[in-house]
């Protein structure tokens, strides 16, 4: 499992290679791209994982368990980058701080190694961090560029949050729908890993020099990469145990790296796109590592 994790990660991993060769020679915007997932895929992919799934409503205890600890820990990031930024770029790491690539990234690779169980568990806590990225990350984001007000109502724009609420009622209702309808809601589950992680390249391809911020990256990597995965298995083994299955998901969830979405809401907003590349594409090399080593431990030492 965990060569295969590392291939596949790696894999992932070009394709924001192939993203910056597109970008460069086809002069590709990543704004267009980036609103194409905020305001189109997401919502499809987030409705097709609710009315798909193939749990029953006891699985959503993992997708606030998801939203909360996101929550906490971009509110704890935030306080912690304020120790060393005065401007925007607090709102940024703050966002980043409480979620990962839990959809482009991680996806993927649940689909690939997990059985259906772990699946299932999976799709529930990914919805929770989408969720949080596209409501409170997002309103913690737009704040380092807009006022309450104008943050709020980007927020309650956001269609994503109409199309998960459409999803829980049908699934409450019961409702079945075709294999048609269905098998056209397939295809953007590929289209929202694969131009999500391209979307990373192409806004890398944009800048002629990239403007490295290093205490930022720095930073983000360290919080990505130590202290998020320390605080969730501490959390998941120690206060409120799970069994090894879950927290072998779990596991693989909190060694993600930065979430693409990151690079997608920063440039959806204008908002440091080029710290949130750098950083994310730093991070996204760091996790051919850091993901098998996490799965190496919960297997061999829980």
């Amino acid at each position: 499992m965990i060569v295969e994790v590392f291939l596949r990660a790696f894999l992932l991993l070009s394709l924001s290679g192939v993203g910056w060769f597109l970008g460069k020679k086809l002069s590709l915007s990543s704004k267009d791209i980036s609103a194409l997932l905020v305001y189109v895929i997401a919502p499809l992919v987030i409705f097709y994982a609710i009315v798909q799934s193939p749990a029953d409503w006891t699985f959503l205890k993992y997708s606030l368990a998801a939203f909360s600890l996101a929550t906490l820990m971009a509110l704890v990031g935030m306080l912690f980058a304020k120790l060393f930024f005065r401007d925007s770029r607090v709102n940024l790491f703050g966002f980043a701080a409480g979620t990962g690539n839990t959809g482009y990234f991680a996806l993927p690779l649940v689909l690939a190694i997990f059985d259906q169980q772990q699946i299932a568990i999976a799709i529930f806590i990914i919805i929770g961090v989408t969720l949080y990225e596209f409501t409170v990350g997002y309103f913690i984001t737009a704040n380092g560029a807009l006022s309450y007000k104008e943050s709020l109502l980007k927020v309650v724009k956001m269609p994503i949050i109409y199309a998960a609420a459409l999803g829980m009622l049908c699934k409450y209702l019961g409702i079945q729908f075709g294999d048609i309808f269905l098998s056209f809601l397939v295809n953007f589950k590929g289209a929202y890993s694969v131009l999500g992680m391209m979307t990373i390249g192409i806004t890398i391809s944009q800048f002629a020099k990239l403007d490295m911020d290093w205490l930022f990256s720095c930073l983000a990597i360290a919080w990505k990469h130590f202290i998020y995965p320390v605080v969730a298995l501490t959390l998941f083994i120690f206060i409120i145990p799970v069994d090894q299955k879950t927290l072998q998901v779990i596991a693989l969830m909190a060694a993600t790296p930065m979430a693409g979405n990151v690079v997608i809401i920063a440039n959806n907003l204008g908002l440091h796109p080029e710290k949130a590349v750098t950083s994310v594409m730093l991070s996204t090399v760091f996790a051919i590592i850091t993901v098998p080593i996490s799965l190496y431990f919960v297997l061999n030492y829980i």
